[in-house]
């Protein structure tokens, strides 16, 4: 484990803002919108510093997937945990892209299932009904929900692997799909979509056709064909559904914990994926429950004051099983309507762990945080150590 004076000074190195970075296109990072998710540069760089190969990390907050993803790439064990199931199904997908990609052969033999756009239709449900809900035809215009179904049939003949990178990319289209069409943005761009229109619950007022077969075969197109380049065969991933709250893993179990956990009411991360519960026959009401400071609770009373509560849960977890000299790098932010959560977090976190770097404030390459005046959107990144 790298000494805290040679920590500090690899962490000051870095520009945290990372000016123009992002997703790279066609890789695995970029096959699922997810929101609010952050660049893959942030954790790849606080692995790097923080922990040495052979380490198992954790993200207790594992939203898409992005953390433990960075975490193989750096020939470290990854630990992948989140409570919303949308997140779960996601990540899976993405990790197994990592180490079993879909072949080249695959690709082309679905890609030949596609080639007649016009008879890539069906009216059938999957096999455990999915896609079955009669609430789609409200999101989804007659045609496209039969290209769905067409679509949704045909990744019923695959299996294990190659069946969840479908299926994410399958998720993908199913959101892309389900936009307005010619609504635009305050600046008057054409809105090509927005999640929290879904999360909300609010119907476009007329369903807009789109192609979700051609839509499909781009995304596999993209997908890319060699497995990740990792610097060691014997490192493992896990995929946990569990509550940061409530952690189940062993005392002393981890090396270096890296997540970046939801601000106060800014995304509804299970709403807004609520067209995969949809189609999957998910049950939204225990996800949404169940989420720290989502944006559907912004209204309540106590609003900042319950979430500081579940975030000093978290931080008692985040102690019991990171190992002792162990680190924890927290990615946080929030929103105006809430000032002072970010100091106050940081605090309550100070009584459990010592703070050894930070917090460092970070300009966004993409918004994460909601704020409509006209400052800049801002992150602060710190470092904690269990002694």
């Amino acid at each position: 484990m790298p000494s805290l004076r040679r920590v500090r000074a690899a962490l000051d190195r870095v520009d945290w803002n990372f000016p123009s970075a992002g997703n790279v296109a066609k890789s695995i990072h970029s096959t699922h919108w997810f929101p609010g998710n952050f660049i893959p540069q942030i954790p790849s760089h606080l692995i790097q510093i923080l922990s040495t190969p052979g380490n198992i990390e954790l993200d207790p907050f594992g939203g898409s997937g992005t953390t433990a993803i960075e975490t193989l790439k750096l020939g470290r064990h990854a630990l992948f945990s989140d409570r919303v199931t949308a997140c779960v199904f996601v990540s899976r997908a993405k990790l197994s892209a990592v180490r079993f990609p879909i072949e080249k052969e695959v690709k082309s033999e679905i890609l030949a299932k596609l080639a007649w756009v016009h008879l890539c239709e069906n009216d059938a449900p999957g096999i455990r009904d999915e896609g079955a809900d009669p609430r789609l035809s409200r999101w989804y215009a007659a045609r496209t929900l039969r290209q769905l179904r067409y679509l949704w049939k045909m990744i019923e003949e695959y299996s294990g692997p190659t069946r969840e990178i479908l299926e994410q990319l399958f998720s993908d289209v199913l959101f892309s799909c389900a936009s307005t069409g010619k609504s635009k943005t305050s600046t008057g761009k054409i809105r090509r979509h927005h999640w929290g229109w879904i999360a909300d619950n609010v119907y476009p007022i007329v369903p807009v056709e789109h192609d979700s077969i051609s839509a499909f075969q781009k995304r596999l197109i993209d997908l890319p064909e060699k497995a990740a380049n990792l610097p060691n065969a014997k490192i493992y991933s896990f995929t946990l559904q569990q509550d940061a709250r409530r952690l189940a893993l062993s005392s002393s179990s981890v090396d270096l914990i890296v997540t970046s956990p939801p601000y106060v009411s800014v995304i509804d991360y299970s709403r807004a994926n609520r067209l995969l519960y949809l189609w999957k026959g998910w049950g939204l009401d225990k996800d949404k429950g169940s989420e720290i400071g989502a944006r559907y609770k912004r209204g309540r009373n106590r609003v900042q004051e319950q979430y500081l509560q579940e975030m000093s849960q978290c931080w008692s977890e985040f102690c019991r099983v990171l190992r002792p000299g162990g680190y924890c790098a927290l990615v946080l932010g929030e929103s105006r309507r809430f000032p002072g959560t970010v100091d106050q977090t940081l605090k309550d976190m100070g009584r459990i762990m010592s703070l050894v770097w930070g917090p460092k404030i970070r300009i966004l390459t993409r918004r994460r945080v909601s704020d409509r005046s006209a400052t800049e959107a801002v992150e602060y990144v710190s470092v904690f150590k269990k002694q």
